[in-house]
């Protein structure tokens, strides 16, 4: 695997990680991959999710009552949640143990732009024994024109390493898993988002 994980190699990311502290929020950012996640769960009876990277996880908690929950954070925000939410289950996310998970559906919602290696999330998510995956991150395309200054990064918002087009995204995503979906979710808030199962 490259270094650009199939990002045209003019692309410029960022070389550090920077918190964005989305502890506070609720639904007002990809409620739409939430709600493709809760359809796909009734569609075909499945009963668990796994939330990686669940932040305030306003979402999971709201959109997902009556399910089995695990929700996946920085261990300041497991802290947080465990107290808020007691009854539910809560672990710190570590890409370097194996999980040691087996759920339905994985969720993993604007996670990735934040990673300097986001190989080490893909490469923890194939060791978990799931039936689906919904993964989304910003559509670069959609942001910027190819002869925009930002287009070539690094992105915009400073908490990002790196942002994807369309295209990139699936053929970076597609080295690692068996994509059933990928479109556009969020035109307006540029959310691109796959729908995959393991190899």
């Amino acid at each position: 695997m490259t270094d650009n994980y199939c990002i045209n190699r003019l692309y410029q990311a960022r070389t550090e990680y920077h918190h964005y502290d989305d502890s506070d929020l609720e639904d007002q950012w990809q409620l739409e991959v939430y709600l493709h996640a809760l359809g796909l769960m009734k569609k075909h009876k499945l009963q668990s999710i796994v939330d990686i990277g669940c932040g305030s996880a306003y979402k999971l908690m709201t959109y997902f009552d009556g399910y089995n929950t695990l929700g996946l954070e920085l261990p300041v925000n497991v802290a947080i949640l465990k107290e808020k939410y007691p009854e539910h289950e809560w672990q710190v996310s570590d890409f370097s143990k194996k999980p040691g998970i087996s759920t339905d559906v994985v969720v993993c919602s604007d996670v990735i732009e934040h990673l300097v290696n986001p190989d080490e999330l893909l490469d923890y998510i194939k060791q978990i024994n799931f039936k689906y995956l919904i993964l989304s991150t910003p559509d670069r395309a959609l942001m910027h024109k190819r002869w925009h200054k930002n287009y070539y990064g690094p992105p915009k918002n400073k908490a990002h390493v790196r942002e994807w087009t369309f295209n990139e995204f699936r053929h970076y995503i597609a080295q690692h898993f068996d994509i059933i979906d990928h479109r556009v979710t969020n035109l307006a808030q540029v959310t691109q988002t796959v729908v995959c199962k393991l190899k």
